[in-house]
């Protein structure tokens, strides 16, 4: 029986095409000539290039994953820097859906919220400080705020300044709000906010990193409501935050030859007399204060004397 046709080795290695009768002059392509050797370093390579692939991909996933641990330490970092300089918590209060703490030394945290949220935002560990450069409520339809918060700053102011100086007792907390527990927040007249119609109100908070404008409103799931008594909530944060900015921007100009107390004294963070009798008159003439109210109060602040 004859050969059958095909490719058959030769002595020198290469693949001769035999036609099944006699050898052809057609030689095998070099990947014929020795296919075992070939297949081994075709598979080889391929080999090769799959283990570059993944050593590539594990290195890229370190390499990821060193730079979210280092972001997460300079973070860590950075916001033990900004608790130890923001000091102690002066205050916080829940504004319509977000959440507010303000500090002696100056800083803030907010934890926004949006108008349509049931819930408060809440302040978590990596809520960052914020630099507190002005806060500002503002009341639908009232143009007038302006005498109710001088009348606030002036009673927080003096409670600020002993906490700077190491004094206790700033603080009690009272329906979600930590308020500075000190003589003239009633003769404020806030509690009489309260009553007030629950219109939209904004707290305009500008820090050195963006500014932040909250509203009272909330939604209860349905539809989206202005919560009246958030405005209370409101006002109290206006008059901590510039009673701190007052302390500080004291502090900030003080001779380091001075000691911090003969600057920060209540003495000079509280207003004159006539400037809360005007602030009582201011609201008396806005209605806030009844008049029977107005007198009680004038009383009460011309016996303090």
């Amino acid at each position: 029986m004859s050969t059958p046709a095909g490719w058959y080795p030769q002595p020198d290695g290469r693949q001769r095409y035999w036609d099944g009768e006699l050898w052809t002059e057609h030689f095998a392509p070099e990947q014929l000539r020795q296919p075992g050797v070939a297949g081994a370093t075709s598979a080889a390579s391929s080999s090769a290039q799959k283990e570059g692939a993944f050593s590539k991909l594990r290195k890229a996933a370190a390499d990821k994953q060193a730079e979210r641990r280092s972001a997460r330490e300079e973070f860590d970092r950075k916001q033990a820097e900004c608790a130890h300089a923001a000091g102690a918590l002066v205050t916080s209060g829940v504004f319509g859906t977000s959440t507010v703490e303000i500090y002696d030394g100056g800083y803030v945290r907010v934890a926004a919220g949006e108008s349509n949220d049931t819930e408060p935002e809440r302040i978590t560990k990596k809520t960052p400080y914020e630099k507190l450069r002005s806060i500002k409520f503002t009341q639908s339809g009232q143009d007038n705020t302006s005498g109710m918060s001088a009348a606030l700053e002036g009673a927080v102011g003096p409670a600020m300044a002993r906490l700077v100086k190491g004094g206790a007792g700033l603080m009690k907390v009272s329906g979600g709000l930590m308020k500075a527990s000190v003589p003239g927040l009633a003769v404020a007249g806030v509690a009489h906010l309260a009553g007030a119609e629950g219109r939209k109100s904004f707290l305009t908070i500008a820090s050195d990193k963006e500014i932040h404008t909250l509203t009272n409103q909330s939604s209860n799931g349905f539809v989206t409501k202005s919560n009246k008594g958030h405005n209370e909530v409101g006002l109290a944060l206006e008059a901590a935050g510039n009673s701190v900015l007052s302390v500080v921007g004291v502090a900030a100009h003080e001779p380091v030859s001075e000691p911090r107390s003969a600057v920060v004294s209540p003495a000079a963070a509280a207003p004159t007399l006539s400037e809360r009798l005007r602030e009582l008159a201011d609201l008396h003439n806005d209605g806030i204060l009844s008049d029977d109210e107005f007198a009680a109060a004038k009383t009460k602040l011309l016996a303090g004397l």
